[in-house]
């Protein structure tokens, strides 16, 4: 699928790995195994995957599957991003387990938050607006987002935002 017509389709917009490199690692790295690492919108990996590069390679395999968790909606791209965890040695049964094929906005995988420790989201949401869904035959299938309590949102940005945070952040009265 070319790009143009999956960023119309998905509103994906891939972030570089240099940006993990630049910005997050170093805000991360002293809290590595604190933490249950997820991205809801993972696309290939990028924002979650290089923290193995930092890890000692005998301990990458255990840290993996304790603590990262990967999920996309698109097919093609956690297949991507299950090669990329197998070039840092995560053994393709394992990677499998770990990085899934769910539409997180819809289905917010909610057995994370039973883990034992914390999780930390590092994710780049999809952004499509809910202006332009309607224009095209295929965007308009997105529109079933916006209905309900979620109905007066702008676009699939908020809708993950949202979800993320009521999901993993409830409030307590």
């Amino acid at each position: 699928m070319p790009l143009k017509t999956a960023k119309r389709l998905f509103g994906e917009h891939f972030t570089p790995k240099e940006v993990f490199e630049t910005y997050i690692y170093p805000e991360i790295k002293n809290c590595l195994y604190e933490h249950i690492w997820v991205d809801l919108f993972a696309g290939e990996g990028n924002l979650i995957l290089p923290i193995l590069e930092h890890l000692k390679e005998s301990e990458r395999v255990s840290f993996f599957k304790e603590r990262i968790f990967l999920f996309d909606i698109q097919q093609r791209l956690v297949e991507k991003a299950i090669k990329k965890a197998v070039r840092y040695g995560i053994p393709e049964e394992i990677a499998r387990q770990n990085i899934k094929v769910q539409d997180t906005i819809k289905n917010y995988p909610s057995w994370l938050l039973k883990k034992e420790s914390p999780v930390y989201h590092i994710t780049n949401p999809p952004y499509l607006y809910v202006g332009y869904m309607p224009k095209q035959e295929s965007t308009r299938r997105l529109l079933e987002y916006f209905v309900g309590e979620k109905e007066g949102y702008q676009d699939l940005y908020q809708l993950a935002l949202i979800n993320d945070l009521k999901e993993a952040y409830p409030c307590r009265a």
